[in-house]
């Protein structure tokens, strides 16, 4: 670690002792409170010190508040969540649909006191967090009133609020420490550039806030996303020079860069596959966002199976070449409980994790803690038939804390 000055030491000492207010927050976070970095050759620290560690969804832990003011529920599940030496949580931090989104324009006040308990509650638990802002990608134009083509346009009503609501979060707590990172949304790879896209047009649910029908223009492409990526990412580096931007995709397509190129499902080659992965991590997001799920579907490469350490190996190698680090924002067993059963779904789950292990990638969050919504299929409390789960995220992360276990 560089030399700190001794006057660097007594600020630090000092901030570590004052209480964070949200009102006091200066516009341009310092660097000590970015405790999470990317070097420029790609490796992870915390507070200056190599890192690797797997956190935990809690998609919900500020949504819940959403739909019911008084619910403080997360401030237990921050606690519980320390007792499982979980050191960080990705969650998403706003609406899903616009109807939930106008929460922030009718109830600012209300809003922010809510996160605020959020963020206070991890920080006081001493866990990190990665806010994921805009989380479904049709929410925001929804929300104003434009079709969902209209993330490609900087110059749209779409556009305008990505930057308002982002600046408003950067600003607010640009300096606490209890913010790692920050990410875009979720998985708008996914939904980009489908040959059959007209078969997957967004919902029409008219009640949350979505038009009353939907048309070729709410289908999107890469090139739209990766300009509502820019104003997001301009926004945040405006603002906080220091922290790491990724952006919530999920791994791509088998078939990701010849949907891109020539609207086709040929399987891509894994130079293909490197390359769009890349491509849709451009400056300044330093943290490749992957999501990984058993799929008995896929064949990626070509391959009838690509087992999780030479798909990692492939992640990492990518990365590695660009000055970047992977963030497997998501990983589990997804439906397989359902599908295949308990013993199966456990199975898979021991794989993955310990191919995470071993892989070396830095940072990873299990797929999903304390959300109702998904009891019967993935759903994990210290309290239900998968605990177990978050015991073995806990032994893994005892492990990567042994001096030569970070960079296996």
């Amino acid at each position: 670690m560089h030399a700190i000055h001794l006057k660097a030491v007594c600020f630090l000492l000092a901030f570590a002792m004052t209480v964070w207010n949200a009102a006091t927050a200066e516009n341009t976070p310092a660097v000590s409170a970015a405790r999470l970095r990317v070097t420029g050759t790609g490796e992870l620290l915390l507070d200056g010190q190599p890192f690797r560690g797997i956190g935990v969804n809690y998609f919900d832990a500020f949504s819940r508040c959403l739909h019911n003011p008084e619910d403080h529920s997360s401030r237990e599940g921050f606690a519980a969540l320390a007792r499982c030496s979980i050191p960080f949580v990705r969650f998403m931090c706003g609406g899903f649909y616009a109807s939930e989104w106008r929460y922030y324009l009718d109830h600012r006040d209300a809003y922010f006191a809510a996160l605020d308990e959020v963020v206070d509650s991890a920080h006081k638990n001493g866990i990190g967090l990665i806010p994921s802002l805009f989380w479904w990608y049709p929410g925001i134009p929804d929300l104003v009133g434009e079709s969902v083509d209209q993330l490609g346009n900087p110059d749209s009503k779409t556009h305008a609020f990505i930057r308002e609501y982002t600046e408003d979060l950067v600003r607010r707590y640009g300096n606490h420490p209890a913010i790692w990172a920050w990410e875009f949304g979720n998985e708008y790879n996914l939904a980009s550039d489908l040959p059959n896209a007209m078969d997957h047009l967004p919902p029409v649910i008219p009640g949350k806030g979505t038009p009353g029908k939907r048309t070729a223009r709410d289908t999107v492409t890469t090139a739209m996303v990766m300009e509502a990526m820019r104003t997001f990412a301009d926004t945040v580096r405006r603002l906080d020079p220091y922290r790491p931007v990724t952006t919530g995709h999920a791994l791509p397509r088998p078939s990701q860069y010849h949907q891109r190129i020539e609207g086709s499902w040929t399987i891509d080659t894994v130079e293909e596959y490197q390359r769009e992965l890349l491509r849709a991590h451009p400056a300044p997001y330093d943290l490749v966002s992957v999501h990984i799920y058993p799929n008995r579907k896929a064949r990626y490469f070509d391959m009838e199976t690509c087992s999780w350490e030479k798909h990692m190996s492939i992640l990492k190698e990518a990365a590695r070449t660009a000055g970047k680090a992977v963030f497997i924002g998501e990983f589990g067993s997804g439906n397989l409980e359902k599908e295949e059963g308990v013993e199966t779904a456990r199975k898979e789950f021991e794989s993955l994790l310990a191919a995470i292990e071993i892989s070396g990638i830095a940072l990873a969050a299990l797929w999903v803690y304390d959300f109702s919504w998904q009891d019967d299929s993935c759903n994990v409390t210290p309290s239900n038939q998968r605990a177990w789960q978050l015991e073995a995220l806990r032994e893994v992360n005892a492990r990567l804390k042994i001096p030569g276990k970070r960079r296996l």
